[in-house]
Formats: C-alpha cells, sequence, structure tokens
C-alpha cells in the first residue's frame, strides 16, 4: 500500500494528517528584557553608554533611554494558483534592541525601534517572499503549511538576530478556496490532492512567468542583500568614525585637564607672588607714610623752634628796646635833675636879694 492509500484510509478514519508536524514545533527563545534601560553618559564633548546597572543612582550628566519591546504585527495575502487559492499570512514580530546595536546607531537612539522598523521592512519582507515562493510548486497542499510558518518565523528571527536584535515571531498561514469554502487542510487531504492533480496540468504554462519572475526577485534581491552589506559596512565605518572621535575627544579632555592643572598651578604661583609683591608694597607705604610723618613732625618741631626762636627775639628785642629806653628815660630825667641843680645853683640867694 503507498502512502496515499494510508493518507485516504486515516482520512475516511478522521485522524488529521498533519497532526505529526505540529507536535513538535521548534521554539525561538528570545531572551526580552523589559526592564532595559540604556544610560548615556554627558559630560561636554565626552558621552558614553552603556546598561543600567541593578544599583543605579541618576546624577545631571545621565540620560535614561528605555529599550522597549516593541510588537511589529504583519499582514499579508497571497493568490496561488490563478487566484483559485488565497493565503493569508499572519506574522507577530516582537523585538528588542541590543546594546551593541544601539552603540551601533547612537544617532537614532531616542527612535530606536522605529529606526529598526523602517530600517529592515523591506529585508523582513524579502525572507516571507522568499518562503512564499516555495508554495508555488503545491507540495503544501499535502504536507500543509506548519513548516513553512515556522521558517518564515526563524528566517525573520535571524535576521534581526544577527544585526544583534533580539526577536521571536509567530507566524500563522490560513487557506481558503474560491470555489470551495468549505475545504480545510488536514481534514480534507485527500480531496485537495484532487484540485493538486488539477492545477497541475495548468503549471507548465506558468513555469516560464514563474521562473523568470523568481530571477527578477533573486535581482532584486540581490541588490537588496548588496544595499544592506553596504549599509552593514557604512554603519561600521560610522562607528569607527564615532569610535576615534570618541577616543580623540578623550585625549582632548586629558590634555585640557593637564593644561588646566598647570594653569592652576601657574596661577597660584602668580597669586602667590602678587600676594607677595602687595605686601611688600604695603611694608614701603607703610614705611614711606612713617618717614613722611616723621619728617612732618621734624618740620613742625623746627618750625616751632624757629617761631619759639623768633619770639625769644622778638621779646629780647623789645625788653632791650624797653631796657633802652629806661636808661634814655633814666639819662634824661638824671640830666633834668643836673639842670635842676644847676640852675638852683646859679640864682642868687635871699640873703644877697635882701642886700
Amino acid at each position: 500500500m503507498n502512502n496515499s492509500d494510508a493518507e485516504l484510509e486515516a482520512w475516511l478514519a478522521g485522524e488529521d494528517l498533519f497532526l505529526p508536524a505540529l507536535q513538535d514545533p521548534e521554539h525561538w527563545v528570545a531572551g526580552f528584557d523589559p526592564d532595559r534601560q540604556l544610560v548615556l553618559l554627558k559630560i561636554g564633548p565626552f558621552q558614553r553608554l552603556f546598561l543600567r546597572p541593578p544599583k543605579f543612582t541618576k546624577r545631571f550628566y545621565h540620560q535614561l533611554f528605555p529599550l522597549t519591546i516593541e510588537t511589529w504585527p504583519y499582514r499579508r495575502r497571497v493568490q496561488l494558483f490563478d487566484d483559485f487559492c488565497t493565503v493569508d499570512i499572519t506574522l507577530d514580530l516582537r523585538f528588542q534592541a541590543t546594546l551593541n546595536y544601539v552603540q551601533k546607531n547612537t544617532e537614532v537612539l531616542e527612535d530606536i525601534n522605529s529606526h529598526i522598523q523602517g530600517l529592515y521592512a523591506a529585508v523582513i519582507e524579502d525572507k516571507i517572499q522568499q518562503e512564499l515562493n516555495k508554495l508555488a510548486d503545491g507540495a503544501w497542499v499535502r504536507d500543509g503549511l506548519a513548516e513553512h510558518e515556522k521558517r518564515i518565523a526563524i528566517s525573520v528571527c535571524e535576521v534581526l538576530t544577527q544585526q544583534h536584535i533580539q526577536a521571536e515571531a509567530i507566524c500563522r498561514m490560513s487557506v481558503s478556496f474560491i470555489d470551495f469554502p468549505e475545504v480545510q487542510l488536514g481534514k480534507d487531504s485527500v480531496y485537495l490532492h484532487m484540485l493538486k492533480k488539477t492545477f497541475e496540468l495548468n503549471q507548465e504554462k506558468n513555469l516560464e512567468r514563474q521562473r523568470q519572475q523568481r530571477l527578477n526577485e533573486q535581482q532584486v534581491l540581490s541588490e537588496k542583500q548588496l544595499e544592506l552589506e553596504h549599509l552593514k559596512q557604512v554603519a561600521e565605518m560610522q562607528r569607527q568614525l564615532q569610535l576615534a572621535e570618541a577616543e580623540a575627544q578623550i585625549r582632548l579632555l586629558q590634555d585640557k585637564e593637564q593644561q588646566l592643572a598647570r594653569q592652576l598651578e601657574v596661577e597660584r604661583r602668580l597669586h602667590s607672588v602678587q600676594v607677595e609683591h602687595e605686601q611688600q608694597l604695603k611694608e614701603m607705604s607703610f614705611e614711606l607714610e612713617l618717614r613722611t610723618q616723621q619728617e612732618l613732625e621734624a618740620r613742625r618741631r623746627v618750625a616751632e623752634a624757629e617761631q619759639m626762636t623768633e619770639r625769644l627775639a622778638h621779646q629780647a628785642d623789645m625788653e632791650d628796646k624797653q631796657t633802652l629806653a629806661e636808661i634814655q628815660r633814666r639819662e634824661s630825667a638824671r640830666r633834668r635833675w643836673s639842670e635842676a641843680d644847676k640852675a638852683e645853683t646859679d640864682l642868687p640867694s635871699d640873703r644877697e636879694m635882701d642886700a
């Protein structure tokens, strides 16, 4: 009995043909940290990024940036087999940036999640498209879509993880047929096999078109991969430039620190010399003032002595004049007395008069 007969019997028995494939899913552990925060230390031109430690005290030169877990929903609808079959893809992607990624993209730190979505949206779209291209052969009609769901989720996570972005994804794919809305994968597998055989008759005419489309898509993918590689190189160059600039800023700060230390030492010496000079000037000024006061005092004393000498001289002169006047007065009186005596001698006596 071949596999188709075995599947037919299992289907008739009501078993789920895809249950073995679904019982062993592959899990991707992202390792999210809901409390992850970055600390930006910025002092003048110097800055450094590091994860916030458990015991952290925020200073005025610190700035905190939480790295939140972002949910990125993705929805897409694909038409297969000339729009006979519709596949709806639901991808729920959650991601969180790491310190390594942020250090390479510090210029978009405040909007890092939007930056990631804008930068890797096209890459994730390509990964999903690569897996959707595998649905064209119709093998999923027999095997189901579980493996495709897992590969989409894992490939998307790998793309982000390689760039130091933690991610986890859950992909769900549902199928509907335009003329057979009640047909379900796993429940009507044999009937779907018959539908697949019907569409295989029209597959040959689409092979060339699909091949050309794949070539075009591969070319576009190659160009995008080259562009992504270029972006990686540019990002690495920017990181190297930022690292060199940070080292240059550190050296500049160290030189400024040494220069400031030398300047402070010179200023201290100049201040000491200035204080000493001012002290000498004060001493000289005090000595000059003291000498000036002494000279003024000496001059005052000399002036007083001269005034005293002049007063004494004037007094002596006045006394000499008084003495001379007294002598002259006495001499005049003496002469008058002498003249009076002489006059009395020259006058006749009374007896002579009477005679």
